[in-house]
């Protein structure tokens, strides 16, 4: 991939470096493949952290409220004094997810004021045409129905030079920052000087092959040793970026892992995870959420491919059951049973070779390729000083990608230190309806390993192939049965995250670190209140807004004015490489009809605007070039 493609990412720079808070960490030693779980529950381990050296870069305020965090507070217009700590009760959001009735629900005085005319000032007035004519294509939704097919038509017609060129200066100008790094480095750079930072994102994309789920069985020799030269180019892309974005300070940078190994790869090796699960809820007859050694004998281990060809179920439950109490929890399961274990591998490996459930014995050797790219680039991004974001993607590959970030997290978060600020973080599709409980699950494991949780919550991109795909196959759809089912997950999982937030930054330990990544304005509007009501100091950044470039750029201008860290994902690459990016950029817009309606009304009041504002202003000049040579004409109206 060309070097050109890659941009400098610009930076999030308004942390204030010159009062650092005190911060507390432990730092853990190396684990194996196996994490005795001992009495390491949450609560211990915030109490270990609480009483650990001083020595982890993002650490906490002890207190209720330092010094720091009340002059953090008082900078956004918060005192420190006047807010009480809201009952988890009545944080800001019922158990169902909507806005509370009392404490921090949402009130009259609204904290987050989008005003348009912050972001629209900023573009020129080509760039104001551009974006009212996306605005408008978005707002035909059987436009952007017909879009693939139309592509698609083109193409075979000889004719994608015009439909490409037609994409180029409409939605690409607006929702990427470009193909060469000059545009790119523009873009960020403008960003960057309006307060908000940048996360580099390299949007080439993959997924299976069509008629993958037939051919899943075999992979051939040549187009094995295709895919992993082309995640070579991926990673050596990612390389490349990190490089570029470590010339600012505190860059971001996004990474997907279905570009660094072949998707048909991450399909096999994600197949157990859901009759795992499920099998592992079948056997919790008594709904504690543990199991014992008959119930893993006899119900979780057949679950899995190669299940039944354990030698020995009793020694497979004493590795899974490290504190040896009789009973393992499904966090246990995921610690011992995962990929990153040899001794569980034979359990992903079908049980014939006529049998289509599980991986193939090549693919072993291509998860260690996957884990060596990945943390190799990741490693790249720690010498540089840049943070990493791991994107979510299709449901089918899921759960290997939340593998390898949780693979990364445990090694990368847990050597942070006050010279190394790189955290790895995960990316949860709230829009999915098991994204709450594995990142719940995920933030107990977190605790129970010793590194700090990090996670972007996203409400999700894919829902049309999801839902589609589940219909075709014949399996339930794995995204929420509604809209509001969504927000309310949503809202919910920021909730309990800025909990637990509130309550490390009040005991000094370490807190987890929360992106906010929407672009709905409630939920951005709710989290705003219970960052007020739990006294959050956002200094070190715990707590981060962010939206897509080219979206709600509003309420974006608005978290920059009030001083809280917004940043912009900042998408790039080869027209042909972006496209499926762009079409569900598209696909989103135009789901939120009365928003798009709203947006091109603001870039149309804004274009009026400049027009009549610059005829205003060259008339009195035209007047009076005029009145010098006849007077007379000085009564003109204007």
């Amino acid at each position: 991939m060309p070097t050109s493609a890659s941009p400098v990412v610009a930076a999030f720079t308004r942390v204030n470096a010159t009062q650092p808070l005190r911060a507390a960490y432990v730092h853990p030693t190396r684990l194996s493949f196996i994490h005795a779980r001992g009495a390491a529950s949450s609560a211990a381990l915030h109490t270990k952290l609480a009483r650990a050296p001083a020595t982890h870069p993002q650490g906490a305020v002890s207190g209720r409220c330092s010094k720091a965090a009340a002059a953090a507070l008082a900078t956004r217009g918060i005192s420190a004094t006047s807010l009480a700590r809201a009952p988890t009760a009545t944080r800001g959001v019922s158990a169902d997810g909507a806005p509370a009735a009392s404490g921090g629900s949402i009130g009259a005085a609204k904290l987050l004021q989008p005003d348009p005319t912050l972001a629209l000032g900023h573009q020129s007035l080509g760039q104001l045409l551009t974006a009212w004519m996306v605005y408008q294509a978005c707002g035909s939704s059987r436009l952007v129905q017909l879009a693939p097919a139309l592509l698609k038509a083109f193409e075979r017609m000889g004719l994608s030079w015009l439909s490409n060129a037609v994409v180029r200066r409409t939605f690409f100008a607006w929702f990427c920052a470009g193909e060469k790094e000059r545009e790119i480095v523009h873009t960020m750079r403008r960003l960057k000087s309006s307060g908000i930072g940048a996360i580099l994102d390299f949007s080439a994309e993959a997924d299976l092959p069509e008629g993958s789920e037939q051919q899943v069985a075999g992979a051939a020799d040549a187009a094995r040793a295709h895919a992993n030269v082309k995640a070579d180019a991926f990673a050596k892309e990612y390389f490349h970026g990190m490089h570029m974005a470590a010339q600012v300070p505190h860059a971001f940078a996004a990474i997907k892992v279905t570009g660094l190994a072949d998707p048909e790869v991450l399909y096999r090796l994600s197949m157990p995870y859901r009759p795992l699960r499920e099998a592992f809820l079948a056997a919790d007859h008594d709904g504690d959420g543990r199991v014992d050694f008959t119930q893993f004998k006899n119900a979780v281990l057949p679950a899995m491919p190669g299940g039944d060809r354990v030698a020995s179920a009793s020694g497979m439950f004493s590795m899974v059951d490290a504190n040896n109490d009789g009973q393992v929890d499904w966090v246990d399961v995921q610690m011992a049973l995962g990929m990153d274990n040899p001794l569980a591998r034979p359990l992903y490996l079908r049980a014939s070779s006529s049998s289509e459930y599980g991986a193939l014995e090549a693919d072993i050797e291509d998860y260690e390729r996957l884990v060596a790219r990945a943390r190799a680039v990741v490693q790249q991004a720690t010498t540089k000083g840049v943070r990493v974001m791991v994107d979510a993607e299709h449901s089918y590959f899921q759960p290997m990608i939340d593998h390898v970030a949780l693979v990364l997290q445990r090694e990368f978060n847990a050597m942070a230190t006050q010279t190394s600020q790189t955290l790895v973080y995960n990316t949860y599709q709230m829009y999915t309806t098991s994204a709450l409980q594995r990142m719940t699950d995920d933030y107990e494991r977190a605790a129970r390993e010793g590194w700090r949780f990090a996670a972007k919550l996203v409400r999700g991109a894919y829902m049309e192939l999801e839902r589609e795909r589940a219909a075709a196959l014949g399996y339930a759809s794995p995204i929420n049965p509604t809209l509001e089912a969504t927000h309310a997950m949503y809202n919910r999982a920021v909730a309990q995250l800025l909990d637990h937030i509130s309550n490390a930054q009040r005991s000094g330990a370490v807190p987890p670190a929360l992106f906010v990544a929407t672009h709905n304005n409630e939920s951005i509007e709710l989290a705003l209140q219970q960052l007020r009501a739990l006294q959050i100091d956002t200094t070190a950044e715990p707590v981060m807004f962010g939206q897509l470039l080219g979206m709600q750029d509003a309420t974006s201008y608005a978290l920059a004015k009030a001083n809280l860290p917004i940043y912009k994902y900042v998408p790039y690459g080869s027209l042909e490489e972006v496209m499926p990016y762009l079409i569900r950029r598209a696909q989103e817009n135009s789901a939120v009809a009365s928003a798009i309606r709203e947006e091109a009304s603001s870039v149309m009041a804004e274009i009026r605007s400049r027009i009549f504002t610059r005829s205003a202003a060259a008339r009195p000049v035209a007047a009076e070039a005029t009145a010098s040579v006849a007077p007379s004409n000085n009564n003109s109206s204007v």
